[in-house]
């Protein structure tokens, strides 16, 4: 009944021909064929909420997933309506998940979804993520997670809210940020 529940159901159920989010699914096509077998983290977020870093995210995880990659997402505490309740209730959390990867193991990731048996999530909890960033906890766990996931997303809040995204680079192979026209179509 989570309209994350609802909007994976849907990507999960459409044919690989469907038009389900062809954008994104352009981009997880040319991201995924440039890794080729090797393990890559992204990172997504967006100028301002409405710019849907969430939807982006989500997809693209979904996305290789259903391909057959084992993916995680990591959501770093966007606050989308998209991801509350679904993200923000997984065990373990960031801060768990870190440790956990400190001991050497990251085992027993909450799954994204029924139908994607190969995924899955961490939520931020109430994890200082420019904490665990700036003392290279935040990387360890990506390691870790490239021994077993070889597509990494995570969700970043929105650039206005003064998230330094940026800073992400240590952990992450690639910046992505989500983009949609205004009704203006406004370049």
């Amino acid at each position: 009944s989570h309209p994350l529940s609802k909007y994976l159901d849907a990507l999960v159920a459409a044919p690989g021909s469907a038009r389900i989010s062809m954008s994104i699914g352009e981009l997880a096509s040319a991201m995924d064929y440039a890794a080729g077998d090797s393990s890559i983290a992204i990172a997504v977020s967006a100028i301002k909420d409405k710019d849907r870093p969430g939807l982006t995210a989500v997809s693209l995880a979904a996305l290789w997933s259903k391909w057959g990659r084992p993916t995680c997402l990591i959501d770093l505490g966007s606050g989308r309506r998209l991801l509350t309740g679904a993200v923000s209730s997984t065990k373990p959390d960031l801060v768990e998940a870190c440790r956990m990867a400190k001991e050497g193991t990251v085992d027993g990731l909450a799954m994204m979804h029924r139908q994607l048996p190969n995924s899955a999530m961490i939520a931020v909890g109430s994890a200082d993520v420019l904490g665990l960033l700036s003392t290279g906890q935040l990387t360890n766990l990506v390691n870790a997670l490239k021994a077993k996931y070889d597509r990494i997303v995570f969700l970043a809040p929105p650039i206005h809210t003064n998230f330094p995204f940026l800073g992400l680079h240590k952990c992450a192979d690639r910046l992505i940020l989500s983009l949609r026209r205004s009704k203006s179509r406004g370049g």
